[in-house]
């Protein structure tokens, strides 16, 4: 009996250092086809590559899609990494950063009739932006909309903006190229057109707040996301992911 009760102890103290062994990482809930939240699972490129990064790091993982602000909140407070974060000044305080894990190239998408020259932030001012809530794009545009140069109206996904400027309630909104070409196919939004200028070209990263201590797993990972690079593995996940129709 005695020996029946260590073994259930020993059992339940491993599975108790197992799940505090797992690490957990959030990401968005709305931004295909990078991250999001499909039939209560996270889907995307980016949880994609999160998982094997970490498999091959052999570390236990577990991933959640989240509104994006209570991702960066919870992120902030050391209670879980964020996967397919953009960096600013004001992260860079908080957060300890891992290498680039993937490039998003932000365009401005704009009713075809109504399309305007755009070089640089300037070109926006006085004009209505649908952007995602809770994302930061870059510190100039950040500032301009802090100033109210540019009025920028939230929304929940790119879908919803977009719809809201086909309906002339907007005059551009910004979203991810590749996000932005597949819902330009969906009816009612077939004049829109993207601007040919980016607004911005962002790495995206994995960081955890600098109070969560991950410093040598974020060295890990960069090693594993650099062996992955060498070998091919990671552009044949992206091309599987994102580049194939």
């Amino acid at each position: 009996m005695p020996c029946l009760r260590l073994l259930a102890i020993l059992l339940l103290s491993c599975s108790v250092l197992s799940a505090r062994a797992q690490t957990l990482i959030a990401i968005d809930n709305a931004n295909p086809p990078f991250m999001y939240q499909q039939d209560g699972q996270p889907r995307g490129l980016y949880p994609l590559l999160l998982q094997a990064v970490f498999a091959r790091l052999g570390e236990p993982l577990a991933i959640q899609a989240m509104p994006w602000k209570r991702a960066l909140l919870r992120g902030a407070a050391g209670e879980l990494g964020i996967g397919g974060i953009y960096k600013n000044a004001e992260r860079l305080r908080v957060f300890d950063y891992s290498a680039p894990i993937f490039e998003e190239r932000l365009l401005l998408y704009v009713q075809r009739e109504r399309a305007f020259d755009f070089r640089g932030i300037a070109d926006l001012h006085g004009k209505r932006v649908g952007v995602i809530r809770g994302w930061s794009y870059t510190e100039e545009f950040d500032q301009a909309a802090r100033t109210g140069q540019i009025e920028t109206q939230e929304g929940s996904a790119d879908e919803a903006n977009l719809r809201k400027l086909a309906s002339g309630r907007l005059d551009a909104v910004i979203a991810i190229e590749l996000a932005g070409q597949r819902l330009l196919a969906l009816p009612g939004l077939e004049q829109l057109v993207a601007l040919p200028r980016p607004l911005s070209i962002n790495p995206t990263y994995l960081v955890f707040a600098k109070q969560a201590g991950q410093g040598a797993l974020l060295q890990r990972f960069d090693q594993a996301l650099k062996d992955m690079r060498r070998d091919g593995s990671l552009q044949r996940l992206i091309e599987q992911e994102i580049a194939t129709p």
